[in-house]
């Protein structure tokens, strides 16, 4: 009987240093300890040792537990946590955080050796009356440098579900890892049920969304990640078989066959611009249709530039995008886009080229309505201009276009108030110039072009001898295919 008696003192107290690693036979609940309960370091275990002390864990509680773990190489010793979802983590040296969310969690201390050495704290905090910060869906949040323990909520104003998409800055085809800091609960705060982290989250293979229609971050760690978010609501990426967040500096390219679904999305974030310029559009043999429209997907359907296959897409570039945030829908997968945050050819004139000019109030709400460009070239051009549309909501704003020769009377337009359909206009001259005088949010003008050697020489560099046809929801028509339209049509500039 003397051995069973000893082995259980081995278990109980280790005779050489009187610590306790007696194992708790109840579940730890709202208290704050160590583990072994009388000491403040690293304890060897001693060898043949099991022990699984629980936690319990209310909603709007965690438990941050401290773990320092020194494991003999070989030895098969471990500590193990696991979380309220099941999901283990196992510690084998140097000291590191966990924080335990409800509703359990356990560590599991398991031993053959007796040559390892572990301790941990245990603390629980009430986190539900933290600082909280809510945001409605199509918000994007920088995640970089989130405060330690503040609450961000989105919530979707149509009663939708919550999708949470990420985005590792200027890397498409990488993950961040250390979004597995980042904590995500199902709903309007920290009391709802807890999902995970936002890394297994966002990479998992089944589309993560709310159940109700709102989803909750907070950032337990303090740690800084590499990465941006976006929340959509679910029913606004549905019709899409991908839906991916790309978040860039100053230039990013999507390859073709990046997504291999027949409608992809792409919502894209520049950093450092407000400005961005399409540069390349690529369309393979499988690829069909590429839409451009203002911010998110959760925004607005509004089309703003339209380009199919058959199009002379190569005309049309580069195109000015003045919006910070916005979203690309492509009709099969062979297509690929290139965004920069520089174009030194957005104001060169070249014979065949076809474009828009939008005011920055299309794209980004507050932004104002104001531009002005100028385009130049060497040689006697046909400038081809129309006015999609024309919206001035306030007094003594003006919208110009002139075109003309130096040390000539240029050919002017002007509008002072809004303007519906006013027809193509057509004058010759080596420069064109297109304002927009105004601060006026809810203004805006789009401006199409089409730029043509006077003599009319046709563009050598053209795929096709057919024009582009290119959309916007205020309808602009395909007039610069059809030239004879042009000329039945144009009012003689003064």
């Amino acid at each position: 009987m003397a051995t069973p008696f000893f082995l259980l003192l081995l278990v109980s107290v280790n005779l050489a240093t009187g610590t306790d690693f007696s194992c708790p036979t109840n579940p730890i609940l709202r208290e704050s300890g160590t583990f072994p309960s009388d000491e403040k370091t690293l304890v060897t275990f001693p060898n043949n040792y099991n022990c699984e002390i629980k936690f319990q864990i209310e909603d709007g509680f965690v438990f941050r537990l401290t773990i320092v773990a020194n494991v003999s190489v070989g030895s098969g010793d471990s500590l193990t946590v696991t979380d309220a979802l099941g999901k283990q983590t196992t510690y084998t040296d140097d000291a590191s955080l966990f924080v335990a969310a409800p509703k359990t969690a356990s560590v599991k201390i398991s031993t053959t050796s007796g040559n390892s050495q572990f301790w941990f704290r245990y603390t629980s905090e009430y986190v539900a009356l933290n600082e909280q910060t809510k945001y409605p869906t199509g918000s994007r949040m920088d995640l970089r440098f989130l405060p330690l323990n503040k609450i961000y909520t989105f919530i979707s104003p149509y009663n939708d579900q919550v999708v949470l998409n990420t985005a590792t800055i200027d890397n498409i085809n990488l993950v961040d890892v250390s979004l597995r800091y980042i904590y995500v609960y199902d709903g309007p705060d920290v009391k709802s049920p807890f999902v995970g982290n936002l890394y297994d989250y966002v990479t998992s293979t089944k589309l993560s969304r709310s159940s109700g229609n709102a989803t909750t971050l907070i950032n337990y760690y303090g740690q800084h990640t590499f990465s941006h978010a976006l929340a959509n609501d679910y029913k606004s990426i549905t019709p899409y078989d991908t839906y991916t967040f790309v978040v860039y500096t100053t230039y990013v390219t999507i390859p073709k066959n990046f997504m291999d679904g027949v409608s992809n999305a792409y919502t894209f974030y520049c950093i450092r611009s407000d400005t961005s310029f399409l540069t390349d559009l690529n369309f393979g043999s499988n690829s069909f249709k590429a839409d451009v429209r203002p911010l998110t997907p959760s925004d607005t359907n509004n089309v703003l530039l339209s380009y199919l296959s058959t199009d002379p897409v190569n005309l049309c570039m580069p195109q000015i995008i003045p919006g910070r945030i916005f979203t690309m829908v492509t009709l099969g997968p062979e297509l690929s886009i290139s965004l920069s945050t520089t174009a030194d050819n957005w104001l060169t004139v070249y014979n065949g080229r076809l474009g828009y000019i939008f005011s920055a109030s299309l794209w980004s709400p507050g932004a104002l309505p104001a531009y002005n460009y100028t385009f130049e070239s060497t040689q006697l051009m046909t400038f081809t201009f129309n006015f999609p549309s024309v919206i001035i909501h306030q007094a003594g704003e003006v919208i110009n276009v002139k075109v003309g020769t130096p040390g000539s009377q240029p050919a002017s337009v002007t509008f002072t108030h809004t303007v519906t359909n006013p027809g193509t206009r057509v004058a010759n001259g080596t420069y064109l110039t297109a304002s927009y005088i105004g601060n006026e949010p809810s203004s805006s003008s789009i401006i199409s072009f089409q730029m043509k050697r006077a003599d009319g020489t046709g563009p050598t560099n053209a795929p096709m001898t057919t024009a582009t046809h290119i959309e916007t929801t205020t309808k602009i028509s395909n007039s610069y295919s059809l030239v004879i339209v042009f000329i039945l049509i144009v009012l003689n500039l003064l």
